[in-house]
């Protein structure tokens, strides 16, 4: 299956635009990339370029948000896009 569509399940969101979901994608493609030192995501990392574009979308409109409490949900982002789960399975290349 098609990353974008992988997502588009996850969100279960119809109304979000396929440019919108593909940019989320192509940021975490960009981030693997740059930690991989390679051109474009491998095969066992798919899951987590997934993962971080739903990370993205969650965060949207609350980018760098550090804390927020309303209604007894409580919100705090780190300082990275990413969260550090996500990006300790991806193995730097050496």
């Amino acid at each position: 299956m098609a990353q974008l569509d992988t997502l588009k399940l996850l969100l279960d969101n119809p109304s979000v635009d396929d440019q919108i979901l593909q940019f989320y994608l192509d940021i975490a493609s960009d981030i693997i990339c740059e930690i991989r030192y390679s051109d474009a995501v491998e095969t066992k990392y798919l899951n987590i370029q997934t993962q971080m574009a739903v990370e993205f979308f969650n965060k949207r409109g609350a980018e760098g948000q550090t804390a927020h409490s309303e209604n007894g949900i409580d919100r705090v982002y780190d300082a990275s896009d990413v969260s550090d789960n996500l990006l300790s399975k991806i193995t730097p290349y050496v």
